[in-house]
């Protein structure tokens, strides 16, 4: 198989980066992330104009056709690479693909359009992985009680991506073997949303508190499809999260290759030096190794339970290697590195935030090690919805 990308998909990343380059200089990015709390609306809603936001969107909100989840990964290593301060993969990679698949209300059509328009923001409640008797993806812990015509929906949750901005929270819930996603309003009363410091300043959180939130009947949604969705839908999200790793992997290793080509000593640059030459090339060739691990989990996407595991291998790989990455190229940078003069902390700190959101090193490499030794015993992989 080819490990690179087609000419289609270099015309899509080139038309997203031109307009990255206009809207979102690295200059703006960081006045967002110092004086805007991480978002901005103005912003987000251009890279909707452009139609980013619904590249995976089905049936009738399907903008573009022949386009994936590798696709979707692809344009990912520019938001990665610009930490573009906006729900990017969330949205596009698990929010739409999710809910454009769904049996929904005229309502909640009208609300997955204004999403796909960027003029909502979804925050959503993601599956997480735990460990118990064995090592797997949870659903969120939520209490639905009936009350007459409405269900009231209680549960505390922290960590979730641009809480603060969201105009709806998308919950899915597991109840007497029953799957729904719950489409709620951050409007209502019941729903306390509390901001939390987030160490990757491209990516807010907050923590949501549901006190007897209020849901109708016609609004938790459910499919005799619903688990397979929300676990498909998960998997394009971390393909989305492998790309903007990707991305911002590489970003620091051009500004590191920029900065040792400049910066001299004794006379030459730092780049000439052999001992420099040598990390540069490392830092490259794990780049590579990441991203043409993530190109052969797109060639297997038919086997589900084969791409969860490979893609909690890759995830494991691709988040030791970019906070690695980021390390030696802090290094590089002598002791202007580690000041604010230069702007390796902002990837840093994103590095930082992906290496526990959502999975832990740990329970990864639990995970992984679980799947390997059923493999090697001619077991199926055990993956828990």
């Amino acid at each position: 198989m080819e490990y690179r990308y087609t000419e289609q998909q270099l015309m899509l990343k080139k038309a997203l980066n031109t307009l990255l380059k206009k809207e979102m200089p690295f200059e703006t990015f960081v006045e967002i992330a110092e004086k805007e709390n991480g978002f901005s609306k103005k912003k987000w809603m251009k890279l909707a104009e452009n139609g980013w936001l619904g590249i995976l969107a089905h049936g009738e909100f399907q903008t573009l056709e022949e386009v994936d989840t590798l696709d979707l990964m692809y344009l990912a290593e520019s938001i990665g690479a610009s930490l573009f301060p906006g729900p990017f993969s969330l949205t596009s990679g698990f929010v739409v693909p999710l809910m454009s698949q769904l049996p929904l209300t005229d309502n909640q059509k009208s609300v997955l359009e204004a999403i796909i328009s960027g003029e909502a923001v979804a925050a959503a409640v993601l599956p997480k992985l735990v460990k118990r008797d064995e090592t797997y993806f949870q659903y969120p812990a939520v209490e639905l009680k009936k009350v007459k015509q409405h269900y009231e929906i209680s549960g505390s949750y922290e960590h979730l991506q641009f809480l603060q901005n969201a105009d709806y929270i998308i919950l899915p819930i597991e109840d007497n073997d029953q799957t729904f996603v719950a489409l709620i309003s951050t409007k209502q009363d019941n729903v306390i949303i509390s901001a939390e410091e987030s160490v990757d300043l491209s990516k807010p959180q907050g923590t949501l508190v549901l006190k007897n939130a209020v849901v109708t009947e016609e609004e938790l949604i459910t499919s005799e499809k619903l688990k397979d969705l929300i676990s498909e839908s998960l998997r394009s999200y971390f393909i989305a999260i492998n790309g903007e790793i990707i991305g911002g992997a590489d970003e620091v290793l051009n500004r590191t290759v920029h900065f040792v080509s400049e910066r001299k000593q004794f006379g030459v640059p730092v780049g000439s030096f052999q001992a420099v030459k040598h990390m540069i090339a490392d830092i490259k060739v794990e780049i590579e190794k990441a991203r043409s691990y993530s190109i052969y989990i797109h060639s297997i996407a038919e086997d589900e339970k084969k791409v969860t595991l490979n893609l909690l291998c890759s995830r494991y790989f691709n988040t030791d290697m970019y906070k690695k990455i980021c390390e030696s190229s802090i290094q590089l940078h002598g002791g202007m590195g580690f000041t604010w003069e230069e702007s390796i902390h902002f990837w840093y700190k994103a590095a930082m935030y992906q290496l526990y959101h959502l999975t832990h090193p740990a329970l990864m490499e639990d995970y992984i090690h679980q799947n390997l030794l059923n493999t090697v015993k001619n077991k199926e992989f055990h993956y828990h919805n």
